[in-house]
């Protein structure tokens, strides 16, 4: 991960477990209520989760600050998309805006290449400037004339904040792809890409974390490289179950099977025991 001075200062985000006199305990993220439970595991948990899935959105490491009743000493962290956890002993200080930053800070130009985006890009609805990330190598096809404008395309519409369409045009580059060439590099390029504009959405829950378990699986038959974009992307399925667990446990518990299945084949083994632990969905095979 990146070093923690690099980690910018804001946003710092507050996780809070608090006495709740009908569930026991409650979790606050920036004093919302998100959960409760008599359970500080589940509920300690259920915090990391939410925050993976907000470092997932920026593609960068997040900050926060955690405080529990029998600790007043808050937990000073720092979250990785990946689901990383780096303590921290405490968190730079936010830098005063001048007075022309407050009112006259623009959009960060989009990066010059697409490819890039897909990788770490910035949190869309964002209107900050942000520094793009060095272009990572696009597969040929991607570069080819038959495809690169497709390819724009799908970038122009995020940049313009039109998710579901940029999804859309997305699905209809892969299955083209697909249809032509297979598992090829491109097509899962543009499957990863997918998912990612579908968890930006942070519309449906099930469907992002069915979605995230597919890209998953199919990054890791097709050897897709590198290999850490496939365990972030088993990472964020289990961020997001996390958060679908929240809003319906009968949903949460149809997809716990292959959520766990899709983690071992990974060796994410810690967050398959959170996944089993939570449904006793045996172990397949």
């Amino acid at each position: 991960m990146q070093k923690s001075t690099t980690v910018p200062a804001t946003p710092l985000y507050a996780l809070m477990i608090r006495s709740d006199e009908e569930h026991g305990l409650a979790l606050t993220l920036d004093g919302e209520e998100i959960a409760t439970s008599s359970d500080i595991g589940a509920l300690r948990a259920g915090g990391l989760a939410e925050l993976r899935v907000r470092a997932a959105l920026a593609g960068r490491p997040v900050r926060a600050r955690a405080v529990e009743p029998a600790c007043p000493t808050p937990w000073n962290m720092i979250v990785c998309p990946d689901g990383t956890v780096v303590d921290v002993a405490e968190h730079p200080t936010a830098p005063t805006p001048e007075p022309e930053e407050e009112t006259g800070l623009q959009p960060a130009d989009p990066p010059a290449a697409p490819a890039a985006e897909h990788r770490d890009p910035p949190t869309p609805p964002a209107r900050t400037a942000t520094t793009a990330p060095a272009p990572a190598a696009l597969p040929p096809l991607l570069e080819s004339d038959a495809y690169r404008g497709m390819w724009a395309a799908v970038w122009a519409a995020h940049a313009d904040g039109d998710l579901p369409t940029a999804v859309a045009l997305a699905y209809r580059l892969e299955t083209c792809l697909s249809g032509w060439f297979g598992e090829d590099p491109a097509t899962i390029t543009v499957l990863t890409a997918r998912a990612w504009l579908t968890l930006c959405q942070r519309t449906d829950w099930h469907e992002t974390t069915e979605l995230l378990i597919t890209t998953a699986l199919r990054c890791q038959a097709a050897r897709y490289r590198p290999e850490a974009d496939t365990i972030r992307t088993a990472c964020n399925a289990h961020a997001c179950w996390h958060l679908l667990r929240k809003e319906s446990p009968e949903a949460a518990a149809d997809l716990a099977g292959r959520l766990a299945d899709m983690l071992a084949i990974l060796g994410e083994d810690e967050n398959r025991r959170d996944v089993l632990a939570w449904t006793a969905v045996p172990a397949s095979g």
